[in-house]
């Protein structure tokens, strides 16, 4: 990987312990991905287009803002320029039929439930002349285009599986269909699994001959396939039943089609899954997202524990309304007291070099 924006010691050294970590191989302190929004103001953020949907689908504004918010973002520790462009979390099922709604305020898209009756729908395939994917693409090849020599462009944040049913079904409906027709949401979950597959062939194909790597929504970066999995919000209205019979087959062959994997265990209703998950030799690592407004990561240490316990990674999130204030002296010494260091990811977004240099000088002195 090249980039303009790290000088080179530091970035070698931020892309092999990234490497380790992932191989299971990380010493001297946990991988720390630190960052700071505007430490270096530059020229003049582009100017919006008027409307929520033009400012996701228009190509050269959504470049020109990344480029921007890449090259005024300051990187220390192991972190580096990533950029992941898509189209929301209803993304997939608008590649599959849906329309797209947008609000830039809560950085989402939308779609509306459009299969009345699955037998309508006997193959999912995606519309590759469509719109939504029509411009999913122009904006992928645009990035990798602009980013030569800059920045990764990352997998995107696939909604597949059991949510992008739910949203082209209309989640209660979905989960009525789970127990009147499961046989025709299994056979629709193995179709979901198929087209994720054919997505990340097509992306791969697309970044890895770019030698600048791959990353995700999630952080992170590796030379080889790295994705993040567990883009299912709905598991969190079944049980672990219902988790091992409709989700767990989709995991499983999705885990296997990638070099380095962390699964996203997105708050308190998703921990009932947990069993299920440690016991995927694949998933390499544990995102866990305590939810805005929740308790901070180190009133979870039993939770990360029992993670950590298990053979797996763990990676812990500070950021705006997740944790983005906390008092980082606090939580560094909790965290770092009670957990495997080598196999813990802290990543932080802050607002001040001060506060960057006080995070890592804390770590260092927890860890040496």
């Amino acid at each position: 990987m090249k980039t303009p924006w790290i000088p080179e010691d530091q970035l070698y050294k931020a892309m092999e312990r990234n490497e380790a970590f992932w191989s299971g191989n990380l010493t001297g302190g946990p991988l720390l991905w630190l960052t700071v929004q505007n430490q270096h103001p530059s020229g003049i953020a582009p100017v919006p287009p008027e409307t929520d949907e033009e400012q996701w689908t228009d190509v050269a504004y959504q470049l020109a803002k990344t480029e921007h918010n890449l090259a005024t973002t300051g990187f220390h520790a192991d972190a580096l320029p990533v950029h992941m462009p898509w189209l929301g979390p209803d993304q997939f099922a608008a590649w599959l039929g849906g329309d797209l709604s947008f609000s830039t305020q809560d950085n989402t898209s939308w779609t509306k439930p459009f299969v009345e009756d699955w037998a309508d729908f006997p193959d999912f395939e995606i519309n590759r002349n469509g719109r939504w994917w029509q411009t999913y693409w122009a904006t992928m090849k645009a990035s990798v285009a602009r980013g030569k020599d800059r920045w990764t462009t990352a997998y995107p944040d696939l909604h597949t599986g059991i949510d992008a049913l739910g949203a082209m079904r209309g989640p209660q409906r979905l989960m009525m269909d789970l127990i009147n027709e499961p046989d025709t949401i299994k056979a629709a979950m193995a179709q979901m699994t198929r087209l994720w597959i054919s997505v990340v062939d097509e992306v791969s194909a697309l970044i890895l001959p770019t030698d600048q790597g791959t990353g995700n929504w999630t952080g992170g970066w590796s030379a080889g396939r790295f994705l993040c999995l567990g883009q299912n919000d709905l598991s969190c209205l079944i049980g672990p039943d219902m988790f091992e019979e409709f989700c767990l087959p989709d995991t499983l062959a999705c885990c296997r089609h990638a070099d380095s994997i962390i699964y996203h265990l997105d708050g308190p209703d998703a921990i009932r899954h947990l069993p299920t998950l440690l016991a995927i030799d694949e998933i390499n690592c544990i995102q866990w997202i305590q939810g805005a407004g929740s308790p901070l990561p180190s009133q979870w240490i039993d939770l990360l524990k029992r993670i950590q316990d298990a053979g797996k990674s763990v990676q812990v999130l500070y950021a705006g309304a997740h944790g983005g204030s906390a008092d980082f002296g606090a939580e560094i010494d909790s965290l770092c007291s009670h957990l495997d260091n080598d196999r813990l990811f802290i990543l932080a977004d802050v607002d001040s070099t001060a506060k960057a240099s006080f995070i890592m000088d804390r770590i260092r002195a927890r860890t040496t």
